[in-house]
């Protein structure tokens, strides 16, 4: 009876620290997990994300956002970050004109785990993210999901993204929404060391969820490079826009060769994090 108790107590400090090991680990760019910080645990995030190349344009832009995330229990998480967004268009015209935007705007988030998937045979949570610049408004919800495989070294992951938009232009507020999948598979070729490859399937709306019209809708795939050291963890990811786009509106122009004109055609993304 010890002997079995002793065997037990071992199996659940082995299952713990498992779980425990991958705390917060997200090898991807665009795609969350359903790992998340423990109890009290805080970290510093920093992502930057570069698009560019549009038809017809010159265009390049920059998303960098600097998060701070505590671990209020083991299953649920919130945190603040600031968002900083350029982005600068030139036309191919003879006259084109630079044209050039910024904004800063404040999100919070919170995850909630509903299934761990360490213990759990998956891993499930909802996220919730509401966001404020001085041009536009959003409100985002997702669904987060996950399997691990192979002693936890496969880890499959997929996102569904519901969001709302709020943008001002010239004193008018012009709604819109996303609905969005992304899914993801990433291996570790080493326990620091993860290779992943993410797809994205993006599709607009004009107007808000349950009441909108359909836009456009677009496709993403590209690999990821993640490795967890000490004390920081970097992920590195691209993407490039894949040839199977639609407009609803079947504009002349909008899709060329299968891409979408008003969509970015490459994207590349660091984040680096560290605990605190």
């Amino acid at each position: 009876m010890r002997v079995s108790r002793l065997a037990v107590g071992g199996l659940m400090s082995l299952l713990v620290m498992a779980g425990a090991a991958r705390a917060d680990d997200q090898p991807f760019i665009n795609i969350y997990t359903t790992d998340i910080e423990t109890e009290g645990g805080k970290e510093l995030e920093q992502k930057v994300i570069w698009a560019t190349q549009k038809p017809g344009q010159s265009y390049n832009s920059i998303l960098s956002r600097t998060e701070v995330e505590w671990g209020v229990t083991d299953d649920f998480q919130v945190s603040l970050s600031g968002n900083y967004e350029w982005e600068r268009i030139r036309l191919h015209a003879p006259s084109g004109a630079n044209t050039t935007e910024r904004e800063f705007s404040v999100s919070g988030e919170a995850i909630y785990r509903f299934l761990n998937v360490y213990f759990d045979p998956v891993g499930l949570a909802v996220y919730l993210e509401p966001s404020f610049g001085d041009k536009s408004r959003e409100l985002e919800a997702k669904i987060l999901l996950q399997k691990n495989f192979f002693n936890d070294d496969l880890r499959i992951a997929a996102n569904i993204n519901f969001e709302n938009t709020w943008e001002r232009d010239s004193g008018n507020w012009n709604k819109g929404s996303a609905i969005e999948f992304f899914l993801g598979a990433a291996y570790n070729v080493t326990p620091e060391f993860s290779v992943g490859m993410e797809f994205n399937n993006e599709n607009e709306f004009e107007g808000l969820i349950g009441g909108a019209h359909p836009a456009s809708n677009v496709y993403y795939l590209g690999p990821t490079l993640h490795y967890e050291g000490h004390p920081f963890k970097v992920t590195l990811g691209a993407q490039a826009q894949l040839p199977w786009a639609n407009d609803a509106s079947h504009a002349p122009g909008t899709v060329r060769d299968g891409f979408h004109v008003d969509a970015e055609r490459y994207r590349l993304g660091i984040q680096i994090s560290t605990d605190i």
